[in-house]
């Protein structure tokens, strides 16, 4: 009943865990960024580009596909600090531009994208003059912005009406950056125009590729598109998620030497003024039937994004996007209700772990479970790109690991501060520190009371009434604590338990709460271990001037019922039986010094102690007189045993055991 509870007690925990979890996976993008699914698509790609640095994948053989190669289709063409540098601060002369797309549709572009807006109209008419001449010259797609309007409505930004009847197309350059990551792009974005018309946008991404190829792009439902004859996976909310990328350094040998400059490793690209300058023949070798793509990647043009793999131009993620559509590269994000069935029956599966399991144990199959998981996670998506949620089910795992630790934590120190209050005057340190090793500490008692095979041990002093009578009270109760202290020490040495003290006289058995085989030799070892400490104490306290005593032991082994005896109130941990009082009736026969232990006793210690055989007793409730033997000391190794014992066809002459 006890571990139902728990376990109970441990559902409800993981439930609440998984709640929790639950709640911020499925919170908006722009809510708890730092904590809902924006994050954990984070965490999924910074472990999975970790995982493919990492050796320890290599050396098992095992290796992601390459996502980062170069596609010989796409370009960039950067505004960098050199170009700012020749060509001097924006807004730039559109003539620029119009001479350099005239110099590309020479070189045999495919298609040119600018990551760049021409929004109004140039002061001097004659620059979208030659600007237009240049969009004549080779299919251009531009820039829109799209931003929200005060009442709630997408507004569009167009391009200048000067420029946009000799452009092949437009799509928006903006990306969906919740918490600022860079996420995902609508696809499509659908708003309306200031007559309340709907109009459908592409990206300039998916503008550029649908030039490219000739292709079309349409919407399925929030969770698909279709490209031609292919099926894009969407994230439910109709967006396509950018698969973050990597990127390296190159240093200018030439101009800004020793200047470092950042580049994608999927696209070749060329700085903007060197394309100006670039002659012919080069020009082509670098755009002939490609996509060219124009952006911004100096560091003053402020047109950065915060990526899992690092900050970096804008441009970088539309080319990204380009290069998925163009490979056929996406990622596919699990449906919400796969990630709560795991949010639910992971956490669950952990609290039974942690259960029915000790509480380090518990936590620590709980940790690799959460490993496994997250290696499954990191795995799919490196291998397949397939993401399901790893942060939220990871914490509702190990929150629920925690709660239900720190539930047994607290409720098993409740339970093993009684056993401690019950046993820890009675028993050795040891025997209780092992009691509380086991899972439930009151199971391993079984206080219920159990029949079990035991040696009883009784001892008394011998004379201690008359002895007292020259005592006073205080030295009566001084000796006997000090003579107890000692007692008690030799018992718990051999494993056994103090069961209780009777005026003078001590009862131990060995062994409870859990008995041994050989708990006859352990307490009979104890006895004789015990005399001669009186011996020993004897001659102090008679060099002192103070009373000295003798003590008469008796032992019995048989099978007795261990457990809690008594009322609602009141309860000892006690044997009780035949066999206690068979022991109780020896001690009584035993004189000052004399260890007397029974036949029962004696037939497992035989081969380990030198004994005398005494005259047999008849004791209450037997019918039969019983076999009895001293003690005399231990029997030393190699020796021949010299115990005496009676002849069996001896008569018996059976004495009285007194009553106790």
């Amino acid at each position: 009943m006890r571990r139902l509870r728990t376990l109970s007690i441990a559902i409800v925990l993981s439930l609440v865990a998984a709640t929790f979890g639950i709640l911020l996976y499925l919170a908006p993008a722009q809510t708890f960024s730092n904590a809902n699914r924006v994050m954990d698509y984070v965490v999924v790609n910074e472990a999975m580009l970790a995982a493919d640095d990492s050796d320890w994948l290599h050396k098992v053989g095992l290796h992601f596909p390459d996502r980062h190669e170069v596609n010989p289709h796409l370009k960039l063409l950067t505004i960098d600090e050199e170009a700012f540098g020749k060509l001097g601060p924006f807004p730039w002369p559109r003539s620029t531009y119009g001479r350099l797309l005239q110099k590309l549709g020479k070189a045999g572009a495919k298609v040119v994208a600018f990551d760049v807006l021409f929004i109004d109209p140039a002061q001097d008419p004659r620059q979208d003059a030659v600007f237009a001449k240049g969009l004549r010259a080779v299919p251009t797609v531009l820039g829109v912005d799209i931003n929200t309007t005060s009442a709630g409505n997408l507004g569009v930004e167009q391009v200048a009406p000067t420029l946009l009847p000799y452009v092949a197309n437009t799509g928006y350059t903006t990306v969906d950056n919740p918490g600022g990551w860079t996420l995902s792009q609508p696809f499509p974005l659908v708003t309306t125009d200031g007559n309340g018309k709907e109009q459908t946008y592409l990206s300039l991404a998916g503008a550029t590729v649908q030039q490219f190829t000739g292709n079309k792009f349409s919407a399925i439902n929030s969770w698909r598109a279709r490209f031609g004859d292919r099926t894009i996976p969407l994230d439910g909310d109709n967006r396509i998620l950018n698969l973050p990328f990597r990127t390296y350094e190159l240093q200018e040998l030439s101009g800004r030497t020793g200047a470092p400059t950042e580049h994608i490793s999927f696209a070749e690209q060329m700085g903007f003024w060197d394309a100006l300058t670039a002659n012919p023949a080069d020009l082509k070798m670098f755009a002939n039937g490609n996509i060219v793509v124009v952006g911004s990647t100096a560091q003053g043009s402020g047109d950065f994004v915060l990526t899992p793999n690092g900050r970096y131009p804008g441009v970088f993620s539309n080319l990204r996007f380009m290069d998925q559509f163009l490979t056929s590269t996406f990622i596919t994000r699990s449906r919400p209700w796969v990630n709560i069935i795991l949010l639910l029956a992971l956490p669950i599966v952990v609290g039974v772990i942690v259960t029915f399991l000790p509480p380090l144990i518990g936590i620590g199959s709980s940790i690799a479970l959460i490993l496994a998981y997250s290696a499954i996670v990191v795995m799919m998506y490196g291998f397949a790109l397939y993401w399901l949620d790893l942060i939220h089910v990871d914490g509702a795992m190990l929150a629920t690991a925690l709660f239900v630790a720190l539930y047994r934590i607290i409720t098993e120190g409740n339970d093993k501060r009684a056993i401690r209050d019950m046993f820890g005057k009675h028993v050795s340190p040891e025997i209780v520190s092992e009691m509380l090793k086991h899972d439930d500490p009151k199971a391993a008692l079984n206080l219920q009371g159990k029949r079990v095979k035991v040696t009883i041990f009784y001892s008394d002093i011998r004379g201690f009434t008359a002895m007292s009578e020259k005592m006073t009270p205080e030295q009566i109760y001084g000796q006997l604590n000090e003579y107890f202290e000692d007692m008690c020490q030799i018992v718990f040495k051999y494993g056994g338990y103090v069961d209780k003290f009777i005026g003078d006289c001590l009862m131990a058995v060995f062994s409870a709460p859990n008995p041994k085989p050989d708990d006859a030799k352990s307490a009979v070892f104890a006895a004789i271990e015990q005399q001669e400490k009186i011996l020993q104490i004897a001659e102090e306290w008679k060099s002192q001037g103070r009373q000295v005593f003798t003590v008469g032991m008796g032992l019995n082994t048989g099978e007795v019922v261990m457990g809690n005896l008594g009322s609602a109130d009141r309860l000892n941990y006690t044997v009780i039986g035949d066999n206690v009082n068979t022991a109780a009736r020896l001690y009584n026969v035993a004189k000052g010094g004399q260890t007397i232990i029974s036949e029962t006793t004696w037939n497992e210690v035989k081969d380990l102690v030198v004994v005398n055989e005494l005259d047999p007793v008849m004791v209450k409730g037997k019918e039969k007189p019983l076999r009895i033997f001293e003690v005399i000391r231990k029997l030393n190794p190699g020796e021949v045993n010299p115990s005496v014992l009676r002849d069996p066809n001896e008569p018996v002459v059976a004495q009285m055991a007194a009553a106790h």
